[in-house]
């Protein structure tokens, strides 16, 4: 029945109404609906009962049945004074019921300090027409209550310390008009909570300390107008909460310290406007909390010093235009798939299992680790990762490379492409030691994954590229961890001299070969020395000519002298990467 409307006309009419159920009024009033240019809307005819029976009908203790009727000036206490009782008496109302009714007056529309008994109280299709509608501190002993499908056209909402009890609390497709909601410390008892596609209008909308206990709670379709959204210290039971598509206006939305239970918690698609974002100490304690492509606004997210020891915390294709921070949250895990973020980002996490970033892309700052305590994190997953701005890390303090290994979902190829992000990350912050590291990583993972498509593809493929991983493995990695050890250089350098050392030595007593100047009854050690001083000036290209090998040995000479050249041109390229950057 309820409508939206800008303004209306009440006219009493001398007829007599009969409702279907045989109820009857002598009057008749006939209400109409215009919208902001005038024009009708609708127009209904309902019964208009004498307020003073109606209270006479609560000091007995009947049901109360207002379905299709004119309320002018109801209130609870003008029944208290009607019944001569105390202004802080509770009125107990044993049934209620105003389906499609009118409630208007020029005050307030009190409904605050009573108790209803019933099995259902129901003001479904009503319009509430006033300067506040107030339930305050009212008990609802019923197995549900259905503000559904209202329009509630006044200035304050007061839904202060309302208890409900068992049954759902129903204001699915309700209508606030311009004004303050309040239902701060309300109690909605142990059954379901539905504000499903509820418009809650211009104005600030409060559920301070309020507690949904373990029903399910659903906001989903909602829309906030402009003011603030407050849900501080809020808590939630066992049920599940969804804000599905909910849009919460472009005032302050705070979520700060609530208890969102054991139950799964959904923003999907929900609409965040230009007010700040704030979850901070919000806690979870187990389940998921989801935001996947969630729209936020060009305002601050905070989610510092959120509490989700057990809990995952899920973002998916979202774009922050502003800061976020996550800064001191305790988590199991932290999915952000695909998100973009345009400023700030600080991952400064106190405690996460796993945070992936997978596939999101990064235009400013990512801060995971500058100073104080670092983040107690396993598995740091950067697959797809564009970073645009830089990213502050330490490779030894945060044990980068655990972090990324630590993954059991990502393939070698991933591993490589995460390490070589890194690189790029660090050598852009200078950072050139952790370049290094974050380099040899990233060339390990990416021979090994080589190694293991080509065997994938053609099994017999094996025969080559085992070959060729191996000689890799060992000139590029263990002789100068891909030009990044000048020193590890210099030790292959002397272990190769010692070689060839040992080979000018040992080969003479196998073969018809030998260096001359060497006499043959020379004990072996002479002879080995003898050796390395000839590797040495043929390893450095120098050849002063006053030994000459013999036989097999001018094939080592000239493997010598190769090898010597390209050792001295290894050693060139790593000395000067170190030194000149």
């Amino acid at each position: 029945m309820a409508h939206s409307f800008d303004t209306y006309k009440v006219e009493l009419i001398d007829r007599a109404y009969l409702r279907n159920d045989g109820f009857t009024t002598p009057r008749t009033a006939r209400i109409q609906l215009f919208d902001v240019r005038g024009k009708v809307i609708v127009e209904y005819a309902l019964a208009a009962p004498i307020i003073p029976e109606i209270y006479e009908a609560i000091g007995r203790g009947e049901t109360v049945n207002l379905d299709e009727c004119y309320l002018h000036g109801f209130s609870l206490t003008a029944c208290r004074r009607f019944l001569i009782q105390d202004k802080n008496t509770v009125v107990k109302i044993n049934g209620f019921s105003a389906r499609n009714a009118v409630f208007e007056t020029a005050f307030n529309i009190d409904l605050s300090y009573g108790e209803f008994n019933t099995d259902t109280f129901t003001v479904d299709g009503a319009i509430f027409i006033g300067k506040e509608l107030t339930l305050h501190s009212s008990t609802f002993n019923t197995n549900g209550i259905s503000f559904s499908n209202c329009y509630i056209k006044v200035d304050r909402f007061d839904m202060v310390k309302t208890k409900f009890n068992d049954g759902e609390v129903n204001f699915k497709n309700t209508i606030f008009d311009i004004g303050v909601k309040d239902f701060q410390d309300a109690d909605f008892g142990n059954g379901d909570t539905n504000f499903t596609n509820t418009e809650f209008g211009n104005g600030d909308v409060s559920f301070i300390n309020s507690r949904f206990n373990d029903g399910d709670v659903s906001f989903k379709v909602a829309r906030f107008g402009q003011g603030k959204v407050d849900f501080h210290y809020a808590k939630f039971g066992k049920g599940n909460i969804s804000f599905e598509q909910t849009e919460f206006g472009n005032g302050r939305t705070d979520f700060r310290t609530v208890e969102f239970g054991t139950g799964r918690t959904s923003f999907n698609r929900c609409v965040f406007g230009d007010g700040e974002v704030t979850f901070e100490g919000a806690e979870a304690l187990s389940g998921k909390v989801s935001l996947k492509r969630a729209t936020f606004g060009n305002a601050n997210v905070n989610f510092d010093l959120y509490q989700g020891k057990d809990s995952e915390l899920i973002f998916e294709r979202s774009t922050f235009p502003a800061d976020v921070s996550f800064k001191g949250s305790i988590l199991k895990g932290l999915h952000l798939d695909e998100c973009q973020f345009n400023s700030t980002f600080n991952l400064h996490v106190d405690t996460c299992e796993q945070i992936d970033l997978t596939g999101c892309t990064f235009r400013d700052i990512v801060e995971f680790y500058t100073h104080g305590e670092p983040p107690k994190v396993k598995i740091l997953n950067l697959t797809g990762m564009r970073l645009l701005g830089i990213l502050y890390l330490d490779w030894e303090i945060n044990n980068i490379k655990k972090l990324i290994y630590n993954q059991t979902d990502t393939s070698l190829r991933q591993k490589a492409e995460q390490f070589r992000i890194l690189k790029q990350n660090f050598n852009n912050s200078g950072q050139y030691d952790d370049e290094d590291k974050a380099y040899i990583e990233f060339k390990r993972n990416e021979a090994k994954a080589i190694l293991t498509e080509s065997i994938h593809k053609k099994k017999f493929s094996a025969l080559w590229q085992l070959p060729s991983y191996g000689f890799k493995k060992f000139v590029f990695d263990w002789m100068g961890l891909y030009a990044t050890s000048p020193l590890r250089v210099v030790l292959s350098n002397v272990v190769m001299i010692f070689f060839f050392a040992f080979i000018y030595t040992i080969l003479p007593y196998f073969a018809n070969t030998h260096l001359t100047t060497i006499n043959p009854e020379d004990t072996f050690f002479t002879k080995f020395w003898v050796g390395a001083y000839y590797t040495g000036i043929t390893y450095f290209t120098v050849g002063y000519g006053e030994i000459v090998p013999v036989g097999i040995l001018r094939l080592v000479a000239d493997i010598t002298a190769f090898i010597g050249v390209f050792m001295m041109s290894y050693f060139t390229v790593a000395f000067v990467r170190k030194i000149l950057r």
